[in-house]
């Protein structure tokens, strides 16, 4: 019999998940999963010192990136709005991780253009340059614009919306619009918050969750093709990328370690949201939402390790719950980052209880 956990168990769970992948995958950030074995002697799935050639470099083992640092500030906004998204409470959080440690080591092209548009800097250096929208560079690669980005810090309007599929694709739309304002974007970043809102409900396990990401990709792409100020340009479906891990890895039956190098190979894991999402929730079917073996293959996977080891995270975090990850992991997370992970749960879930009275 599945032991019902409660909704503090679920939160932090995501929570922790996230943060437990992304200061995971910092360490193997941009490497194959070759390069990987290779600089570590194996397997990374543990808490590793970033090596001086990764964008975490000179940060201490344990330590989190954008990846999970972005939507831990969203989270805080929109606990100080109560639960009110909105695009301008997505750039103001934006402005905010913009001022933090994080921005100058982490920051990528789309969120870097974003903030300093915000900011209204005009002066550009070669990295500022590439992403920005007249160039026809960044416009010839979509996943200079439909980025990992948005999916990472999908999660918050999840958590704030438990089995309330269209209040949760309608307030990841508005957030997600701050910084990645295009349908693929929009769909990839749909497809997690959908998910994570079906596991916040405590009914079903990683089928529900997983049908819930397929729907909120495709609710999420179409609802934001109406939108008047979406930007549109071509790049693959995240939702059929979606249908193509679930068939990879339903073929492959029980779990026998070649999920993650098919994962890799047929889909991808580098920046496009169109790779990371589908091959998180891949993995995340893979393992059955067990946490710490999911995030252990996200973390080896190679290329966007943090992003997809956030999602992984985040995803079988909020199905399995704190317990789910190694212990002593909360206490380490938030000492070497100076977050408080307990204190948010209790708020998210504080506030859930005064909009249910």
């Amino acid at each position: 019999m599945r032991k019902t956990l409660s909704r503090y168990d679920r939160v932090l769970g995501c929570l922790l998940g996230a943060a437990v992948g992304d200061a995971m995958g910092a360490a193997t950030e941009t490497m194959s999963t070759r390069q990987i074995e290779k600089r570590f002697g194996g397997r990374v799935c543990d808490f590793q010192t970033p090596p001086d050639d990764v964008l975490a470099r000179g940060r201490k083992a344990g330590q989190v990136t954008d990846a999970f640092s972005i939507p831990y500030i969203l989270t805080k906004h929109l606990l100080n709005s109560d639960g009110k998204a909105s695009r301008k409470l997505g750039e103001s959080a934006l402005l905010e991780w913009g001022k933090s440690e994080w921005f100058a080591p982490f920051a990528g092209m789309t969120t870097r253009k974003v903030i300093n548009r915000l900011n209204e800097v005009h002066a550009m250096g070669v990295w500022e340059y590439a992403g920005h929208l007249g160039n026809k560079l960044f416009k010839g690669h979509y996943y200079a614009l439909s980025s990992n980005g948005a999916g990472v810090k999908a999660y918050p309007a999840g958590l704030l919306h438990p089995d309330d599929l269209p209040k949760t694709i309608e307030d990841t739309i508005e957030l997600t619009m701050a910084s990645h304002d295009d349908p693929l974007s929009i769909s990839g970043a749909c497809a997690i918050a959908a998910a994570i809102s079906k596991g916040m409900s405590g009914q079903g396990g990683v089928y529900e969750m997983v049908q819930a990401a397929r729907y909120g990709a495709e609710v999420g792409e179409a609802e934001a093709r109406k939108r008047d100020d979406i930007w549109v340009y071509p790049g693959p479906s995240v939702t059929k990328r979606i249908d193509m891990a679930i068939e990879l890895v339903l073929r492959g039956g029980v779990y026998s370690g070649r999920h993650m190098e098919e994962l890799r190979d047929l889909i991808g894991c580098g920046p496009a949201i169109a790779e990371t999402v589908p091959t998180a929730i891949g993995l995340f079917i893979a393992h059955q939402g067990e946490t710490m073996p999911a995030i252990c293959d996200a973390v080896n996977i190679g290329d966007e390790t943090s992003a997809i080891a956030t999602i992984v995270g985040a995803l079988c975090g909020v199905l399995k719950g704190k317990n789910s990850i190694c212990q002593g992991y909360l206490e380490f997370i938030e000492a070497v980052n100076d977050i408080d992970l307990q204190g948010q749960a209790k708020s998210i879930c504080a506030l859930l209880e005064k909009e249910e009275r």
